[in-house]
């Protein structure tokens, strides 16, 4: 669609997507909702305001991330029980540095991703499988996922470290991002083909992670595909590029509707059993596929074969009666389709 009819449809969604909110002040979504979704809903609000140039969200997010940053600036809540759930909020925090929201609170917004970011270092398990990051952050009863190696919590934190890297120029957080995607693939969780399965057991075997969890969804093949782009901008490298390829091909083959060429969660749109978990991963994968278009632009035409068909019928329907996920996946499939068009708002599209 175009850009013009995009920009319009993505104020729509986001102003729809704030109107969810039960407190007006701040970014969070109602529970069931979980709190992670809050952290991605916030990187969506900044993707949507550095794209669009629309800045009326700005004071919103700023007061949202110092909230919950908490005050040891880490975004160590209640609600952060998982590795993935506290690297949401890292990774929100990084947009906000990417994207020069200005600074309000008492640390730069780039120094809440890198608390998390050293945080979880302290965390990598080499007691079990040779390293990765467990789902988990406290053992609990060992049965609550303790001994889950996720794809999700290694994923987020590859990627997290590949963007502090490329932020900082530290070749020690560069060498973390190495190591975990290198640890991600020699488990299995990433196979030849780039697909990207759910985990594996630290618990089974005499090391762990002797098999793995084959189900797919559409969030671990977007946040190790946007990973990987950002490890090609920082180094160069064709085999980085490689892989982003990889991982793009993948999602298409995977996460698009051959009937519409919607974005859908193949494992449970089909017969609605997607959780209030699930039903958003399709509108992240959305985020990750406009911002790789836009760091790589060399492989916008292939991100373009799997956004062109979901951004158009995102800007035919409409967002009356929206619920919150149902507006974050809308805004995320129209602002995909700006960024893949080099649309951005630094000059103040929206004004």
């Amino acid at each position: 669609p175009a850009a013009k009819l995009l920009l319009t449809t993505a104020g729509a969604f986001a102003s729809s997507l704030r109107a969810t909110y039960p407190d007006q002040g701040l970014a969070l979504f109602a529970e069931p909702i979980w709190w992670w979704q809050s952290g991605s809903g916030v990187d969506a609000l900044l993707t949507y305001t550095a794209t669009t140039g629309d800045s009326q969200y700005a004071t919103l997010l700023s007061n949202t991330l110092i909230t919950e940053a908490t005050g040891t600036n880490d975004f160590m809540t209640v609600h952060a029980t998982g590795n993935d759930d506290q690297a949401w909020w890292a990774l929100a925090a990084l947009t906000a540095a990417e994207t020069s929201l200005a600074q309000t609170g008492p640390v730069p917004w780039a120094t809440l991703a890198q608390n998390v970011f050293q945080e979880q270092t302290t965390r990598w398990d080499n007691d079990k499988c040779n390293g990765g990051m467990k789902w988990k952050i406290l053992e609990g009863d060992g049965t609550d996922g303790w001994h889950y190696k996720s794809s999700i919590a290694n994923g987020l934190f590859f990627q997290m470290a590949a963007r502090l890297a490329l932020l900082t120029s530290s070749a020690d957080i560069k060498a973390w991002a190495i190591k975990s995607y290198d640890w991600t693939v020699s488990v299995g969780l990433v196979s030849p083909e780039f697909d990207v399965y759910d985990g594996t057991d630290d618990a089974k075997g005499e090391n762990g992670c002797v098999d793995v969890n084959h189900n797919m969804w559409s969030y671990n093949v977007g946040v190790f595909m946007y990973g990987a782009a950002v490890m090609s901008k920082l180094t160069g490298e064709d085999e980085w590029l490689d892989r982003t390829k990889g991982f793009i091909a993948s999602a298409k083959r995977n996460f698009v509707n051959e009937e519409t060429g919607e974005l859908w969660e193949a494992k449970c749109e089909g017969d609605g059993s997607c959780d209030s978990d699930q039903v958003s991963f399709k509108g992240t994968l959305a985020r990750w596929l406009g911002a790789t278009a836009e760091l790589l632009p060399e492989l916008r035409d292939s991100v373009i074969e799997i956004m062109g068909g979901a951004s158009s019928m995102a800007t035919a329907g409409t967002t009356e009666g929206l619920g919150a996920i149902a507006s974050f996946n809308e805004l995320e499939i129209v602002d995909a389709g700006l960024r893949i068009q080099g649309v951005g708002g630094k000059e103040g599209t929206i004004g």
